[in-house]
C-alpha cells in the first residue's frame, strides 16, 4: 500500500500515482489499514506522529523541495529513508517568478505603481541589466536555475552559500566570513535558502546593515529565514526600498499583518512556484519503485543537516 497525506498539493496526486503504480493500492487515511502494509508515504505537511506506525515503510516521499516543516515531526519513523521532490515543473515555476520580480524591481515598477496613485508623472530611465547585480542566497536546484535564467537576459549573477560550492557558472560566496563582501555587490537579493536551525533569521538587523543602501529582497525561500521586525526596520529606514514576499511564518498571512499594507512590500500568497504531477510523477514513481526493490532513492534528504 502507498499512504498519501498533503493539505495543499495539486488534488490530482492521488489518482495519478494510482495509474502508474497500479500494482499498489493507494489510501488516503489509516482508517482500517494494517500499518505494516504500508510500503512507501507520499505527503506533505502531515500531522505530527502521523509516519510513527508505519513498521514496515521502505520510502517517505516528500511532495515538495523544502522539508523544514516535514523533519519538525519528531516522531518519525527512525531509518526510513527521506526524499524530497525536485520537479522541473517547480524549477521552471520558480524560475518565472524570480526572473518576472527582479525584472519589476530593476525596472522599479513599485515606484512607478506609488507614482501613479500619488498622480505623479515620475520618469526612471531605464537601465540595462547588466548594471543590476543579483545575489542568490542558496545554491540548490533551484538557486542554479534562477541564476541560469537571470543571467540569460544579461544581469549579472552572484552566489552565497553556507558552505562552499564549486562548479557553478557565476561568481560565487560561501560562509560568514565572505557574506558581507557578497552582500555589498548585490542590488536585488534573492532568498532560496534552505530552512534549518543554521539559517532561520539570517535576514536580521545585522543582516540589513551589511547590504548595499537601496537594494531589494525577494523571498521565495521561508518565511522564518527573516525577522520580520528588522525587514519592516530596514525599509522604513530606506536602507531596503523594497521586499517582495512569497511566504511566510505564518500561512496563510494573517489579514492584520503588517506585511500587507506596507508601500514597500509586495505580498503573494506562496503561490511562486507547485509541484506538478505531469512534471514530477516520474520521480515519484521511480523511488517508490527503487525502495521497495531495495535500490536508493534519488534525492535523499540529510536529516541531520536539514535539506
Amino acid at each position: 500500500m502507498i499512504l498519501f497525506h498533503s493539505d495543499a498539493s495539486d488534488p490530482r496526486w492521488p489518482d495519478a500515482i494510482q495509474r502508474a503504480l497500479p500494482d499498489f493500492e493507494m489510501r488516503r487515511t489509516l482508517d482500517g489499514v494494517p500499518p505494516e502494509d504500508v510500503a512507501a508515504a507520499v505527503v506533505w505537511k502531515h500531522p505530527p506522529g502521523l509516519l510513527e506506525p508505519l513498521t514496515n515503510l521502505k520510502l517517505i516521499q516528500v511532495l515538495g523541495a523544502g522539508v523544514d516543516h516535514f523533519l519538525a515531526d519528531t516522531r518519525l519513523p527512525k531509518g526510513v529513508p527521506i526524499a524530497r521532490l525536485v520537479d522541473p515543473g517547480l524549477t521552471a515555476r520558480m524560475s518565472e517568478y524570480v526572473l518576472m520580480h527582479t525584472l519589476a524591481l530593476h525596472r522599479r515598477l513599485p515606484e512607478s505603481a506609488r507614482a501613479q496613485r500619488d498622480g505623479r508623472w515620475d520618469f526612471i530611465h531605464p537601465q540595462p541589466p547588466e548594471r543590476t547585480c543579483v545575489g542568490i542566497l542558496g545554491l540548490g536546484e533551484l538557486g542554479q536555475a534562477c541564476a541560469a535564467a537571470l543571467s540569460g537576459i544579461g544581469f549579472r549573477v552572484l552566489g552565497w552559500s553556507r558552505s562552499r560550492r564549486s562548479g557553478m557558472a557565476f561568481e560565487t560566496y560561501a560562509g560568514e566570513v565572505e557574506r558581507s563582501a557578497f552582500l555589498r555587490q548585490c542590488d536585488i537579493l534573492v532568498l532560496l535558502l534552505p530552512l534549518t536551525a543554521q539559517t532561520r533569521d539570517i535576514v536580521d538587523a545585522r543582516f540589513f546593515d551589511e547590504i548595499r543602501p537601496g537594494a531589494a529582497l525577494i523571498n521565495v525561500g521561508r518565511g522564518a529565514l527573516v525577522d520580520d521586525a528588522a525587514l519592516v526596520a530596514a525599509l522604513d529606514e530606506d536602507r531596503l526600498r523594497h521586499a517582495v514576499l512569497d511566504v511566510f511564518r505564518q500561512e496563510p498571512l494573517p489579514p492584520e499583518h503588517p506585511f500587507w499594507t506596507h508601500p514597500a512590500i509586495t505580498v503573494t500568497p506562496h503561490n511562486s512556484s507547485a509541484t506538478n504531477p505531469d512534471t514530477a510523477m516520474a520521480q515519484v514513481t521511480e523511488n517508490i519503485r527503487r525502495a521497495v526493490s531495495g535500490q536508493t532513492p534519488l534525492h535523499l534528504v540529510d536529516p541531520a543537516a536539514g535539506y
